[in-house]
Order: C-alpha cells, then sequence, then structure tokens
C-alpha cells in the first residue's frame, strides 16, 4: 500500500496502534492526577476548617461557660415540727412519722454560679401527742391533751441556686462535686385531717360506735377552735398558704449529663394551722356538730390514735358540767374543753424541714463542632 512493502506496513500500523495506547494512557494519567490532587484538596480543605472551629469553640473542653437547662426527679422526706411535737422547741420532731414523698423541677443555669429553678413536690407530716412524755413535767400536757393530725402538702416552688465553685467549660469539665445555697418562695395547699375515734369518749358512751370511726376527716371544716361559731374572734385558715423555702445541696457528677444530690430544706411558714392547732379551747357545749367537738378535745380517750395503744392510766380525766347543763369528760389537769384554756402556741408558727435526694438530667445546647461536622 502507497508503495510500502509488507514489513514496513506492518511497521506502521504498530507504531500508529501503539501511539492510540499511550496517548490513552497519558490521558488516564491526567485524569487520575487531577483527582488526587482534587481529592487531597478536599481533605485539607476539611482540616483547615476543622482547625479553625476548634481554636474558635469555647466549648466543653476548654473556653467560657455554656448556659444550660436541667431537669430532675426528686424524692424527698418532710418533717414537722410545731404544736404537736414532742416538745416544745425547734429540734423535737418525731423520725418515725417520717413518709416518703416525690417531686420534681425544672431549671435554667445562666450563669456560672448561678441557676434558676422551678418545681412541684408532694409530702405528708404528720404528728401526734401520743409520743409526747407523760412522765416529764415538759411534756406531759401534750401528752394529756392527746391530739393527732395527717397533712398532705402540696407545693409549688421556684427562686435561685448559688453555687460555691463557679463552673467553667461543659459538661465533660463540670466541677465533680459541689455545693449549693437555695432561697426562693412557695405555694402550698394543705388540709389538716384527724382520725375518728370509736367512740364518743366525752359523752362516756363506749358502746355506741361512731358513724365514721377509723375515718380521717377534714378538721378545718369543722372549726375546732371555734372559728365557725357565731361571735368568734377566732377566723378560719386557708387551704393555700406561703412559704419561704431555704436549703443547702450537694451536687455529684454523674458519668454522662447526669448528677446526683442531696439537699436539706427548711420552710419559713406564715401560718400556726399545719396542725389544725393554734390557740385555745372552747366549751364544748358551744359545738352545733357533735364530730367538731369531738375533734377539738380529745383528751379523754382511753387509746392513742396512731398505734391504738392503751394510754396511761393516771390521767385525771373528770366530768364536767358547763353553763348550759351538759357534762363532757375533760382533762382535769389542762382544763381541756373549757373556754379560754391553752390548746396550742399562737406565738409561733409552724415549721416544715424537707430532705431531698435527687436525679438531674444536664440539657447542653448543641456544639458547634457537631454542626459543622455533620
Amino acid at each position: 500500500m502507497f508503495g510500502l512493502t509488507s514489513l514496513e506496513y506492518f511497521y506502521v500500523k504498530f507504531s500508529l496502534l501503539m501511539l492510540k495506547k499511550v496517548h490513552l494512557l497519558a490521558i488516564l494519567l491526567v485524569l487520575c492526577s487531577t483527582s488526587i490532587v482534587e481529592a487531597q484538596s478536599r481533605k485539607y480543605k476539611i482540616r483547615r476548617e476543622t482547625n479553625r472551629v476548634i481554636s474558635h469553640y469555647k466549648g466543653f473542653a476548654q473556653g467560657k461557660f455554656k448556659p444550660h437547662y436541667f431537669a430532675s426527679f426528686n424524692v424527698n422526706a418532710m418533717n414537722y415540727f410545731g404544736d404537736l411535737a414532742p416538745l416544745n422547741h425547734a429540734a423535737s420532731t418525731d423520725i418515725s412519722f417520717t413518709r416518703p414523698g416525690f417531686g420534681g423541677a425544672v431549671g435554667y443555669r445562666f450563669t456560672p454560679a448561678m441557676s434558676f429553678r422551678a418545681g412541684l413536690s408532694w409530702g405528708r407530716i404528720k404528728g401526734d401527742d401520743f409520743t409526747s412524755d407523760p412522765t416529764d413535767g415538759a411534756s406531759a400536757p401534750r401528752y394529756a391533751r392527746n391530739l393527732s393530725f395527717r397533712n398532705d402538702i402540696k407545693e409549688l416552688q421556684a427562686g435561685f441556686e448559688y453555687y460555691i465553685m463557679p463552673a467553667s467549660g461543659g459538661i465533660s469539665m463540670r466541677t465533680r462535686m459541689n455545693a449549693y445555697v437555695f432561697l426562693g418562695v412557695a405555694v402550698f395547699h394543705h388540709e389538716p385531717k384527724g382520725k375518728v375515734p370509736q367512740y364518743d369518749y366525752q359523752a362516756n358512751n363506749t358502746t355506741t360506735e361512731l358513724a365514721q370511726s377509723g375515718e380521717w376527716v377534714k378538721l378545718r371544716p369543722l372549726g375546732t377552735e371555734g372559728q365557725l361559731l357565731d361571735g368568734s374572734s377566732v377566723k378560719p385558715y386557708s387551704q393555700f398558704q406561703l412559704s419561704i423555702p431555704v436549703a443547702v445541696g450537694l451536687r455529684m457528677a454523674l458519668p454522662g449529663p447526669f448528677d446526683a444530690g442531696i439537699e436539706f430544706g427548711y420552710r419559713f411558714l406564715f401560718t400556726d394551722y399545719i396542725d389544725d392547732v393554734s390557740g385555745a379551747y372552747v366549751d364544748l357545749d358551744r359545738f352545733d356538730d357533735p364530730l367538731a367537738r369531738i375533734m377539738s378535745d380529745r383528751s379523754s380517750e382511753l387509746v392513742a390514735v396512731w398505734n391504738e395503744e392503751q394510754r396511761a392510766d393516771n390521767l385525771n380525766i373528770i366530768n364536767y358540767t358547763y353553763g348550759s347543763g351538759d357534762t363532757y369528760r375533760i382533762n382535769g389537769d389542762n382544763g381541756t374543753g373549757v373556754d379560754g384554756s391553752i390548746r396550742g402556741n399562737p406565738d409561733r408558727n409552724d415549721m416544715i424541714f424537707m430532705t431531698t435526694i435527687k436525679i438531674t438530667y444536664l440539657i447542653y445546647p448543641k456544639t458547634a463542632i457537631s454542626s459543622k461536622m455533620r
């Protein structure tokens, strides 16, 4: 072909074929090199961006404090001091009456040292004159009085926590152990109740059982200190009351976004009627409601309310005849059931102590790193 010999023609054809392959290989090498360069460029770009984010990030490992929310579940125990405590001082309370309660709270830590929180709680307090010592001169009058109650406290409280050691960084760098104080304001609902005795001991009737025997009845609607009697200077008290909660607490970091804590709190109350006892007795013959009369003075009962044990047999129970001619059994030493005789101490409000164990879940905002690395 074209004057070429067969050998020359074969050589030309082979050369053209090899040239095509070399050209194709060169194209492939260029494409691969371009891809590698682009991949390396993307890799270095991501690395530079990550380094830039880290250099500007002020989050968990180091940097400034990050505000965050939190939520807690609480198990609490309430103790009471008031007119039905065993002795007349604030340290006097019957630990055996402690009952578990529960609650929860949510809050926001807005500075390294301060948080705001609001929560709900429920707990029960109890008191019984039977816990007083009948042989002790200071507590014997309480034993003879023989009043008792229980009260379920439902509380809504809000206030501020101040931490001893300010926080810095985030969840992974929080202080392992921290103490705080709490101060707030609370509104609570209460309704003191008393257990109806089996018989009308005041009327010396131990054969006819009372219709509500053994039931827990609300004492406030009965007006046991004469609140509902015509011309009485004693006003009914409200179910809703205010208090000032004060507490000290200790928090310990757990693995992950959890804390455990214990808190010891005190409620400054503005009422003396948590136990339905505050002022003086009124004459038993003034009550129109027999149940109100029975629940106002229980000194003549033969058994204790809570454990139904036999009371002391040396109590000075007498028959007392009122001006109306009605006769009822009262305690002759203390004048119970007689108008104006001491039933409680109106000069000192009741107190509530609350111990709380809590588990707290910390809710931090999403980090800048996590949003950039998606």
